[in-house]
């Protein structure tokens, strides 16, 4: 090659001068023996290219002449890995022969006059290490041209981006891997497994192999015991004939599987889940034949095995709460069954009770007494709400089998809810209530569930009753063009706020009208399934104090033209107006005695329930007791100051301050710190009858009870509490103050002399007398003793 500027000065040691290997092995390079020559021949152009290349810290190649021979720079040795130090002075084409196809092409186009190119990312399998190696490079051709104008080299600029590549590659997997779902499916488990194969195989660069074994129990034949082995559920990039193998790795002895044709070097990672000692797995990872397993392959392998374990970890919890929710949805319908069996059982039950009752209600020629009249009444009203009880069961059954369906019919809404209200008249007169109700006739009859209906109206009520003390209950029905809205408000305790949100919960009880206000948390519930039964729903506003107002909003739907709703029969589901409610007696009633003789008992019983009140108060009068009877504790507690009973017999469950408070006070006053109770309970077992005992109660009797029992209990302690008194009383008479109140000059004093001296005995016998008359007639001594004096002073003034 010719050209000007030759000189001797230009030898290779001062064309490669300057530090580092590379610009060491250039120096010493036989130049003479390449297509290039001797360095002194040089021309111009290529010396001034090599000039460019070697300082370059970007990896820089010079390809010149023909033959493309090679001259580089330090930054680009790395680049030849195991090819340096050879492919200094050696041709393209034979360097680079395993690429030549992908490179040649653009490097001959370069040579023969056409433009630059430039390539990005481009992949190239590169044989450097000693084996193919995956690569991916960006790179630009550029021609260095002659003093002619003629392209006599071509420079190339080079940047590994085989790392960026990869890199982008591996988390796009792993990226798919997050999108795997472990929910869903027979088994989600294996399918999660099979997913994530899935995902793996379609990364088959990195991956070239993937299997996931799980462990299982494997029984290899009948009457061989069951073996824990890992089973494979799951493979991709399997050999021609479309297995892989094994299927089965003993869990003793994990080796590696037999590796597939493509595939030299597999990775066993174990799967492991929290919670689990041994792994639930292996995951099977093929290594790629064209990357080394490195450090950053190494990461790789490791995150797909945590992300597989968990997706595992996930499956095993979905499988779990699946089951878990499969084992509740099996125990919610064998409840749900267990209320409709029994619910029906109770019907044959009170059918029998509820027939010849209703017989012995019907007046007849022969009166019975008034106490037995009360009594089947009281027996009746159990009946009926026992039977609405099961009813309410039936229905809260159907709910949840998802059974309740609306059976709509012609009907006067208006007059049905009127009809349902007037129902509770009795009993708001006797709570001392104004019950109200404003209800909107509408336009005609609508398409209603009269059933249904009648029961969300009757529940609301009868809850506005129940636990409203003082003031009012309405009731409101407004009928718009395209729904019902009725309205129950009351001015009763209110709910609070954190029990707003639970109220129509199933067997959720609201504590606000006190422990003794009944029920067991069905009614609301109910009210809200049938609402919802009516596509419809029910809405609450309540605050403590201010009272609550129930909205029941359903679709309206007139009736067809022409169509009479059914007027001849009374509201489904009828209940006397004690059959949910309080029968709450007049105030006179805790003031109300049986004055007798001065050796008759006086029983004070305090029980909300009112028949249960009643029936009480019967039997314990029937003993030829004095009973008076409350409904609640701040009553008994008046009463009892106005009147001090012998014993009382309470409830524990009552309205406001429940039994163990009354029990309380009764024990902190010094004059009924001695008063025998006896509690009243529907609360079984030894624990609650301890609990009623330590706080000072004489007796403890649960319900239900034997009524002989119960007289039994009340006769023995009003006897040990006359015993106990009589030898109080004998104790006080004999204290000093009382022998030193018969030497002073008081009034007292002046009696019992007064008394010594008519009827001529001596001090200890006068008194005596003088505390017997006090006693007789229930008047204090000291106001005996001051009528003695009087008298004898008035019998004196008249002589």
């Amino acid at each position: 090659m010719t050209g000007s500027g030759f000189g001797n000065s230009w030898s290779a040691e001062r064309l490669f001068a300057g530090p580092g290997e590379t610009r060491e092995r250039l120096r010493r390079t036989d130049w003479a023996a390449t297509p290039l020559g001797p360095v002194e021949t040089w021309s111009v152009e290529l010396r001034a290219a090599v000039r460019t290349v070697l300082p370059s810290e970007v990896p820089m190649l010079l390809w010149w002449g023909p033959e493309l021979v090679q001259i580089f720079n330090e930054a680009y040795t790395r680049v030849l890995g195991a090819k340096y130090p050879a492919a200094i002075g050696e041709p393209g084409a034979q360097c680079w022969a395993e690429i030549w196809d992908e490179v040649g092409p653009l490097a001959e186009q370069v040579m023969a006059g056409g433009a630059s190119t430039y390539t990005e990312n481009q992949p190239l399998y590169m044989l450097r290490h000693g084996y193919l190696e995956e690569t991916y490079w960006t790179f630009s051709y550029s021609p260095v041209q002659d003093e002619d104008g003629n392209v006599a080299g071509v420079f190339v600029a080079t940047t590994d981006v085989t790392a960026s590549v990869l890199g982008e590659r591996r988390l796009e997997t792993l990226r798919q891997l997050g999108t795997v779902s472990t929910a869903g499916g027979d088994d989600p488990l294996v399918d999660a497994c099979r997913a994530v194969v899935r995902v793996l195989g379609a990364s088959g660069q990195d991956v070239p192999l993937a299997a996931i074994y799980l462990r299982r129990e494997v029984v290899d034949g009948p009457g061989d015991d069951a073996a824990e082995d890992l089973v494979l559920v799951g493979a991709a990039g399997v050999d021609d004939d479309g297995e892989f193998r094994p299927a089965r790795i003993p869990a003793t002895d994990v080796t590696q599987p037999v590796a597939t044709k493509a595939v030299t070097e597999v990775r066993l990672c174990p799967l492991i889940v929290t919670g689990h000692a041994e792994p639930v797995g292996v995951l099977v990872l093929g290594i790629s034949p064209y990357r080394a397993f490195d450090d950053a392959y190494r990461g790789f392998a490791e995150l797909v095995t945590a992300k597989v374990s968990t997706l595992i970890s996930d499956a095993l919890a979905y499988e779990f709460e699946r089951d878990r929710a499969a084992a509740l949805a099996e125990l919610d319908a064998a409840k749900t069954r267990f209320f409709q069996n029994v619910s029906h059982e109770f019907r044959t039950p009170l059918t029998l009770l509820l027939g010849p009752l209703e017989t012995l209600r019907e007046p007849t020629g022969d009166e019975s007494p008034a106490d037995q009249r009360d009594a089947i009444a009281a027996a009746y009203r159990a009946a009926v709400r026992l039977q609405q009880l099961v009813d309410d069961l039936l229905d809260l059954s159907k709910a949840e089998a998802g059974q309740l369906r609306p059976r709509a019919e012609p009907t006067d809404v208006g007059r049905l809810t009127a009809d349902c209200v007037s129902m509770f008249d009795s009993a708001a007169v006797q709570a001392g209530l104004a019950l109200r109700a404003d209800i909107d006739e509408g336009s005609g009859p609508v398409e209603l569930d009269r059933e249904m209906w009648v029961k969300i109206v009757l529940n609301l009520v009868s809850n506005a009753v129940k636990y409203t003390r003082s003031g009012s209950v309405s009731v409101a029905l407004r009928q718009d063009a395209d729904r019902l809205v009725l309205s129950v408000t009351d001015t009763g305790v209110g709910i609070p706020a954190e029990e707003r949100e639970r109220v129509f919960h199933r067997f959720h009880r609201v504590e606000a009208g006190g422990p003794g206000s009944g029920g067991v948390g069905i009614g609301l519930s109910l009210v809200a399934d049938l609402a919802a039964a009516l596509g419809g729903s029910v809405d609450l506003d309540s605050a403590p104090g201010r009272g609550s107002t129930f909205t029941v909003r359903v679709p309206r739907i007139p009736a067809p033209d022409g169509v009479t709703p059914r007027t001849d029969d009374r509201p489904v589901g009828e209940m006397t107006s004690s059959g949910d409610v309080d029968q709450r007696e007049p105030s006179a009633e805790a003031a109300a005695s049986h004055e007798s003789g001065a050796d008759r008992r006086r029983i004070l019983v305090v029980e909300d329930h009112p028949d249960l009140r009643a029936y009480l108060t019967r039997l314990l009068r029937a003993q030829g007791w004095d009973v008076d009877a409350v409904a609640d504790a701040e009553s008994a507690l008046k009463h009892v100051a106005a009147r001090t009973p012998h014993l009382v017999l309470s409830d524990i469950m009552l309205p406001g301050r429940d039994g163990i408070d009354f029990l309380r006070e009764l024990r902190s006053e010094q004059s009924t710190a001695r008063l025998p109770v006896i509690l009243l309970t529907a609360r079984a077992g030894t624990e609650s009858t301890i609990d009623g005992l330590n706080h000072g109660a004489d007796d403890y009797i649960v319900k239900p009870f034997q009524p002989s029992e119960l007289v039994a209990r009340v006769r023995v302690h009003l006897e040990m509490s006359w015993l106990r008194e009589t030898l109080v009383t004998d104790s006080e008479l004999e204290t000093e103050q009382l022998r030193k109140a018969l030497d002073t000059r008081t009034t007292l004093s002046q009696a019992v002399g007064l008394t010594m001296a008519a009827f001529q005995c001596d001090a200890d016998t006068a008194f005596d007398k003088l505390a017997s008359y006090s006693q007789n007639r229930n008047v204090k001594l000291r106001e005996i003793a001051a009528e003695v004096v009087a008298n004898f002073t008035a019998g004196t003034d008249r002589e």
